[in-house]
């Protein structure tokens, strides 16, 4: 027969496992790229892709009183064409995991595919700065707000087609930071004065540069260098066609183990550039 004092230790086989709390990965918010581009929507009936025709511009010139204007110019023009395509993402939850499993945990489930669909769609957006024509600033090196200020008025001026607001600057939080040590380079110099730069200094950079608005995006990816790419763009330099809104599946599998169901969450949707080398930097 055991003898001695009785402890939380000495009984503890019979103490329950309890989740305390549960959550979800914290991730970016992920409608940057969707809110900033021009969206356009495949109508029914019209086949696969997406056709947008452009007309080229004419040129006038200059006649004389008696000379004869016999030279048509001709009215050509070419087609941007972008073709949706599916994105999905499938899970299956067998029967039994919702019986068994803390609810706190269970509850966490119901969002993780739609933010997986949400995420794809934003950094499926990103994937255009690598495909922009011409490249602001260069690997490896800071990047400064001149680099954006010189994207946004390019855009403007554009000699064969300048862009038309609103102009959008995504960076990922690094480059933000690189333009606040811009603004506040004269602190632990020299006294900074109530204004502009003491105002950076507490709250961070936020606003615009050049008249178009900067958007911080997280999800922007980070490599090895570490280079973070952003894009400087008029909002009609990115094209989204979205063929078919989100759509949702569902198929029990009663044959599977105990039972479950399959879940798909679907979308098809593509980014283009419009007016290539012109508006996307």
């Amino acid at each position: 027969m055991a003898s001695g004092d009785t402890f939380v230790t000495s009984v503890d086989a019979g103490l329950p496992t309890m989740v305390a709390a549960a959550r979800r990965r914290n991730q970016f918010p992920t409608d940057v790229m969707q809110r900033v581009v021009d969206r356009q929507s495949l109508p029914p009936g019209t086949g696969t892709s997406y056709r947008e025709f452009l007309a080229e511009n004419l040129t006038a010139q200059n006649y004389g009183e008696t000379d004869d204007i016999e030279n048509p110019q001709e009215i050509t023009g070419s087609i941007l064409s972008a073709t949706p395509q599916l994105v999905a993402i499938m899970t299956f939850i067998g029967d039994r995991v919702p019986l068994r499993l803390d609810r706190k945990a269970f509850a966490q489930f119901g969002e993780l595919g739609q933010e997986a669909m949400e995420r794809k769609g934003d950094t499926d957006g990103h994937a255009m700065f690598a495909s922009a024509t011409t490249t602001v600033g260069a690997t490896a090196t800071t990047l400064s707000y001149s680099n954006a200020d010189w994207a946004v008025q390019r855009i403007r001026s554009d000699a064969t087609e300048p862009g038309k607001e609103p102009i959008a600057i995504v960076l990922h939080g690094y480059g933000i930071h690189d333009i606040r040590n811009e603004l506040i380079a004269g602190v632990s110099t020299y006294p900074v004065p109530n204004g502009y730069s003491e105002e950076v200094f507490k709250n961070g950079f936020r606003g615009s540069i050049n008249g178009a608005n900067v958007y911080h995006d997280g999800l922007i990816a980070v490599d090895s260098t570490p280079d973070a790419r952003g894009g400087v763009f008029a909002k009609r330099g990115i094209l989204m066609v979205v063929g078919k809104p989100p759509w949702t599946a569902t198929q029990n599998m009663p044959g599977k183990g105990y039972g479950g169901k399959r879940v798909w969450l679907k979308s098809e949707y593509v980014f283009a550039e419009r007016s290539s080398g012109n508006w996307l930097y």
